[in-house]
């Protein structure tokens, strides 16, 4: 039975989930989900997420979306590969800063990403500069904080990789494109530029390239 993953690798939330999958050498079929098509308002795509967006995953009958939740149920099910440690206490804080991830982290780099990417790419306009402020302060309080954690630490929790790594640095893949400012924070960038050292993060960004040539 193939495992299927239907996303838009340019999307750092995709990327995350294929990110994952790529480190754990799960077998998955990709169904690319094109969201310059709008293929995540098709029919068949509503059928898996009625919220209309990926990535989304189909194991079986069995379907799933949400990035977090996607990963955490690929880890769980190759425990051999560490991402999710059996002890609760080593869950709880991995679960701590994946929830933070999607509270604050995310949204602060996806304003900026919508406001300075995604328009342009979509035909939206210009950035707001009310909105671009907005995700600027917000990017900032969330970096000196992951920046003061990642002090004196290898990886977000414990002594080894785990899904919280993976869930914050995917973030990060459009840095660059985004004109997010990580200069004064030292330790992210230390931290992200490790994580993009990992054959999985070579692997995937290959197919974020190939994504976006064919879009």
């Amino acid at each position: 039975m193939t495992l299927k993953i239907h996303a838009f690798p340019l999307s750092p939330r995709a990327f995350k989930v294929l990110l994952v999958a790529n480190q754990l050498g799960v077998g998955y079929e990709f169904c690319l989900c094109d969201l310059t098509k709008g293929a995540q308002k098709t029919d068949t795509f509503t059928a898996l997420n009625p919220n209309q967006k990926m990535p989304a995953l189909e194991d079986g009958d069995f379907k799933l979306w949400e990035s977090n939740a996607i990963i955490q149920y690929l880890a769980a099910k190759t425990p051999e590969a560490g991402l999710w440690p059996p002890d609760q206490k080593a869950q709880a804080d991995i679960l701590r800063w994946m929830f933070w991830e999607s509270t604050t982290w995310d949204p602060a780099i996806a304003t900026l990403v919508f406001e300075r990417v995604v328009k342009g790419l979509f035909g939206g306009g210009a950035a707001d500069p009310i909105e671009v402020e907005k995700g600027l302060q917000k990017f900032s309080r969330g970096a000196a904080i992951l920046n003061d954690h990642l002090r004196g630490r290898d990886h977000v929790c414990g002594d080894k990789l785990s899904l919280a790594d993976f869930a914050l640095a995917a973030d990060l893949i459009m840095a660059a494109q985004a004109q997010l400012p990580l200069e004064p924070y030292t330790e992210v960038r230390r931290w992200s530029a490790r994580m993009a050292e990992l054959p999985a993060w070579k692997e995937t960004l290959a197919m974020q390239q190939a994504s976006a040539a064919a879009a």
